[in-house]
């Protein structure tokens, strides 16, 4: 601005504070007199301001789409953060905030995977000039994985018999079934993911452990450190019960050798793919990728999260972004609650956890960590 303009808007300053002083209140200005009223000096600052006065554009209404000024339609999860030698990803504003909200009034994700403040993911970010990319929906329902002892002790024989082979290599639908009792209700003919491995694990959604009176956490396939027992196989032969193997599984991504080499995507990156048409449809972050020799392309979601997005086996999600997950750990958040459920299960407070003031308090109490 140049000295005159400044000269200008000073003396505008200057005669509309002057304005002010001189106007009475409300109350003064029933009852003074006509006269004092019309001796009374008076200045309109917007009739003589040479500021524009900003109007704020009227948009046509769109029925399905946010207006592209609300902050509904930003793409936050896409922010990225200059420094060091490279960029990092932040963790989604805005499903970070509810995810806290939500942990801090006792309603929000178990422990092992609730959001934490402003988490910052190192790695490689999407290329700006990538593309979006469509990848098949497999939707996997609650089924089961049995070790070999556990064949045996339900079904007296060594193996499970193929009933029809599965889209991921080696892996097919068993013809036999087992009923799974829990301390409030039961699920009768989950069916059997062969061949046997390893451990035996039951994989279910949220709505699954509801019905079965349990609260197993959420962890990627083969994870079992930390799952839960609490339930019953029974068989035709025998049953088991079991004390530990049963998991919410993660949403994931199975990727094929060549897929992942074309997309650039290694084994443990982090994928954020939308889900579903219209209304319904469903961003879902933090999708796992299991990528090597034994996995073809497919996207795992469990009943719950396909009823939620309005898909099915077959339809087509959409990747829109991807982190790498080389440093993708996050320091889970823990809730009072969940110390309790914690302290019930005799299991220690997690690694690196934060805890919020109630939660440490109750705690301190319980023994889990030293006054």
């Amino acid at each position: 601005m140049t000295d005159a303009e400044l000269d200008r808007l000073a003396a505008l300053i200057a005669a509309a504070l002057r304005s002010e002083i001189a106007r009475p209140t409300d109350a003064l200005a029933r009852t003074a007199s006509p006269r004092a009223a019309s001796s009374r000096p008076s200045f309109d600052v917007t009739a003589t301001t040479w500021l524009p006065v900003p109007v704020r554009p009227e948009l046509a209404a769109r029925p399905s789409e946010p207006p592209v000024w609300s902050g509904a339609s930003q793409q936050l999860e896409s922010s990225t953060e200059r420094g060091g030698s490279g960029s990092r990803f932040r963790a989604p504003i805005g499903e970070t905030a509810a995810a806290l909200s939500a942990a801090a009034a006792g309603k929000g994700a178990p422990v092992e995977t609730a959001r934490t403040g402003r988490v910052v993911f190192a790695g490689r970010a999407r290329p700006s000039n990538a593309k979006p990319f469509d990848v098949r929906i497999g939707v996997s329902n609650r089924h089961l994985h049995l070790s070999p002892a556990h064949v045996r002790a339900l079904f007296g024989k060594a193996e499970t018999t193929s009933a029809r082979p599965l889209n991921q290599p080696g892996q097919y639908a068993a013809s036999e079934t087992v009923d799974v009792v829990g301390p409030k209700g039961r699920i009768d003919r989950v069916r059997i993911v062969g061949p046997a491995r390893g451990e035996t694990q039951l994989e279910i959604a949220a709505s699954d452990a509801r019905m079965l009176g349990v609260d197993p956490p959420l962890a990627a396939s083969g994870s079992l450190a930390g799952s839960i027992g609490g339930v019953t196989l029974v068989g035709p032969a025998g049953s088991v019960a079991l004390t530990a193997g049963v998991i919410i599984a993660a949403r994931h991504l199975h990727l094929g050798v060549d897929d992942g080499r074309a997309l650039g995507l290694r084994d443990g990156d982090r994928l954020d793919v939308r889900c579903g048409a219209g209304a319904r449809s469903t961003t879902f972050h933090d999708v796992l990728v299991r990528a090597g020799s034994g996995h073809r392309t497919e996207l795992h979601l469990d009943g719950d999260e396909a009823y939620a997005a309005g898909v099915r086996s077959g339809d087509t999600a959409t990747v829109l972004a991807w982190r790498g997950g080389g440093s993708s750990a996050r320091r889970p958040l823990v809730t009072e609650r969940e110390v309790q459920q914690l302290a019930r299960a005799g299991r220690p407070l997690p690694a690196g956890a934060l805890l919020t003031p109630s939660a440490r308090d109750r705690a301190v109490a319980l023994g889990l960590i030293p006054r």
